[in-house]
C-alpha cells in the first residue's frame, strides 16, 4: 500500500463504540494514518507476507481492509474494518476477529454502514430489480467460502453489493481479474504489432536475418516501452492510420 497522508473519518457506528483498553493504540493509529506512515505492519498477515494465493474475500468483496491496532508481531484480537483510498480511511466498525467469530467476515452492517454513512462516496452498488433474501450468518459463511457473492439487504428494501462488483470462482477480486485480463490483452496487441513490423525494425536497426532479433519490454512507474536487448535501443511504434 503507498504511503501517503490520508484523512481519518469514522462512521457514526463507530464513533458510538466503546475502544476502552484500544484508546491510546488507536489515537497512535489515527496518528501515523494522518502522517502518511507505513501502515503495512497493521495490514491482515496474509498482505504482510505478499501471499498471491492467499485471498482476503472480505477485501475482495466488500473493499474493506482491517487494520490491528497493534504493529505486528503484535496481534488484536478486535480489528478496524475499514475503506482506504488514496485521499481518506474510513473506520466503518470494531469488530472481533479469530477463533469463534467467523460471522465478522461476512457482517451484513459493515456494508449498511458504507452505505448508510457515504452514499454520495458510492461505496456499495445497488442491485436494482433484486429482492435479497434473508441469509443466516451460517449461510452468508458457506457463501463466501464458496466464492459466491451476495447481496445484502439495506433498511430501505434495496439490495446492495460492494463497490468492485465482487469475486471470481477462485476467490480473486473480480476488477483485479479484468485488470490482468486486460494487461494480458494489450501486451498479446504489442507482440502482433512487433511480429507485423519485423521487417521494419530489422532495417532501422540495421540487423538483416537470420541475425537474432531481441525485442523486450521495460515497465516503469511512468510507463513502458519496447527496445531492442542486445543493442539496448528503445523502440518507438507508430499506430498505421
Amino acid at each position: 500500500m503507498p504511503r501517503r497522508p490520508r484523512a481519518v473519518h469514522e462512521s457514526r457506528e463507530f464513533r458510538a463504540q466503546e475502544l476502552g483498553q484500544h484508546t491510546t493504540d488507536y489515537v497512535a493509529l489515527k496518528k501515523l494514518i494522518s502522517e502518511g506512515g507505513d501502515l503495512t505492519p497493521y495490514l491482515s498477515s496474509d498482505l504482510q507476507r505478499s501471499r498471491a494465493a492467499e485471498n482476503d474475500k472480505t477485501l475482495n468483496t466488500w473493499g474493506l481492509h482491517h487494520l490491528h491496532f497493534r504493529p505486528a508481531p503484535a496481534r488484536t484480537r478486535d480489528v478496524l474494518f475499514v475503506r482506504i483510498t488514496d485521499t481518506s480511511v474510513f473506520v466503518v466498525k470494531l469488530l472481533p476477529h479469530g477463533s469463534g467469530h467467523r460471522q465478522t467476515w461476512v457482517d451484513p452492517s459493515l456494508l449498511r454502514i458504507l452505505h448508510e454513512n457515504r452514499p454520495e462516496a458510492a461505496e456499495t452498488r445497488e442491485l436494482r430489480g433484486i429482492t435479497p433474501d434473508p441469509l443466516s450468518p451460517d449461510q452468508r459463511i458457506a457463501l463466501r467460502k464458496n466464492n459466491v457473492n451476495f447481496a445484502v439487504a439495506m433498511p430501505d428494501g434495496s439490495a446492495h453489493v460492494g463497490p468492485d462488483v465482487g469475486i471470481t470462482v477462485a476467490g480473486r477480486c473480480l476488477q483485479d481479474q479484468t485488470g490482468c485480463d486486460t494487461i494480458f490483452a494489450e501486451l498479446d496487441a504489442t507482440q502482433r504489432i512487433v511480429e507485423d513490423n519485423e521487417a521494419a525494425i530489422r532495417c532501422a536497426l540495421n540487423v538483416p536475418p537470420p541475425g537474432e532479433l531481441w525485442i523486450r519490454m521495460r515497465f516503469e512507474e511512468d510507463g513502458c516501452w519496447l527496445y531492442e536487448a542486445t543493442r539496448n535501443v528503445r523502440i518507438a511504434l507508430q499506430a498505421q492510420a
